[in-house]
C-alpha cells in the first residue's frame, strides 16, 4: 500500500484575475462615451400612408390587412415576377416580400432605391 502524499498548505491567496465591479464599470462607462460605438435609435414612422410595400407569391392576406391597419400602401401579386418586372417596378417601393419562386438578382437590388428591407420565406435570395 502506498502512503499519502503529503501536499504543503499556504495561507497566501493570490489575487483574483476576473473583472471587478469597478473595472466592468469603467468599461461600461468608456463604451457609453465613444461616440463611435453608440447604438443607433431607431425611431418609429409616424406617417406610414408615403411607405409603399410589395408583396409577391401570394403572401397571407391578413399580412396585407395588417400592414394596410398600420397606415402602408400595399400593392399584393398572387404570382412571382420575373427579373425584368421586378426591375421596372421596384424603385417605387420601399419594402419587398417574396416566397420561392421570386429572383432578387444583383440587378434588381441595383435597381431598388427605396428599399430599406427585403423579407423571403426562404434563407436566400
Amino acid at each position: 500500500m502506498t502512503s499519502p502524499i503529503n501536499i504543503p498548505r499556504s495561507n497566501a491567496f493570490s489575487p483574483s484575475t476576473s473583472p471587478t465591479n469597478s473595472s466592468l464599470a469603467r468599461h461600461r462607462d468608456s463604451f457609453i462615451n465613444d461616440p463611435i460605438r453608440q447604438p443607433k435609435i431607431l425611431h418609429p414612422i409616424e406617417k406610414n400612408d408615403h411607405i409603399r410595400l410589395l408583396l409577391l407569391e401570394n403572401i397571407s392576406i391578413e399580412a396585407v390587412h395588417t400592414f394596410q391597419a398600420q397606415g402602408f400602401h400595399v400593392d399584393h401579386f398572387a404570382h412571382a415576377f420575373s427579373e425584368e418586372e421586378l426591375v421596372q417596378n421596384i424603385g417605387r417601393y420601399h419594402a419587398l416580400g417574396i416566397r420561392s419562386k421570386t429572383r432578387v438578382t444583383s440587378r434588381v437590388i441595383s435597381a431598388a432605391s427605396k428599399v430599406r428591407f427585403f423579407y423571403s420565406s426562404r434563407s436566400y435570395f
